[in-house]
């Protein structure tokens, strides 16, 4: 009879175990500069989206760099494809490898990848990208203002204080509906041009647009 308990114990024992081992082995959420000592293992990341792009056989190559340290970045290697934004926040799960001596992360399944943000629900104010501009830098933004000088295919967009300015270039397909001195939300890519040393913001993609606010 005593035999029999033992066993009992025993299996509710290894039990346990294996729950508290499972509990273990779960992926980490990590920041980017500790992924090389992650190697092979399963990981949790998050990151804003500064590039992506469709490969063959339809899987996708993401790069996400870390909101508070813009210097660390990543690019995750998605078999399959999900619908995103520069400037979109995400969340995945995958697995650290090293490939041509830069460190990725191979998410083998699209529903590993969680976006908790979408950019076009976050606003800046325009001293903030002044201040600021390695945190924002190939993301997509939303930026209220006043245009303040218009051209045929650009204007300038001028902080509601006067302080500081950012040329927008658009394209005609792009919406865009306002005068001078009208109040606007732009939703564009924060870009620097190395040519001219100048950072702007360029509405072309389908989301981008140039919208006049109520007053």
């Amino acid at each position: 009879m005593k035999f029999k308990y033992l066993i009992i114990l025993i299996a509710i024992g290894s039990l346990v175990a294996l729950y508290f081992l499972s509990l273990i082995s779960q992926p980490v959420l990590v920041p980017l500069s500790l992924l090389q000592t992650y190697n092979g293992q399963q990981v949790i990341v998050q990151g804003v989206v500064t590039d992506y792009r469709t490969i063959t056989y339809g899987s996708q190559l993401i790069t996400i760099r870390e909101t508070q340290n813009s210097t660390k970045s990543v690019v995750l290697y998605i078999e399959g494809e999900i619908p995103i934004e520069y400037g979109d926040t995400i969340q995945a799960t995958g697995e650290v490898q090293q490939y041509k001596n830069q460190w990725e992360i191979v998410v083998n399944n699209p529903q590993l990848i969680v976006i908790l943000q979408k950019w076009h629900d976050l606003s800046f104010p325009l001293w903030q990208l002044a201040l600021h501009p390695e945190n924002y830098l190939d993301t997509t933004v939303n930026i209220t203002g006043i245009a303040t000088q218009l051209f045929d295919s650009s204007f300038t967009l001028t902080s509601m204080d006067g302080k500081y300015s950012i040329e927008v270039a658009y394209q005609s397909s792009c919406p865009h509906q306002f005068l001078k001195g009208d109040t606007v939300a732009v939703g564009a890519r924060f870009i620097y041009d190395a040519t001219t040393c100048r950072f702007f913001l360029k509405a072309t993609e389908a989301t981008h647009g140039i919208w006049k606010r109520g007053g």
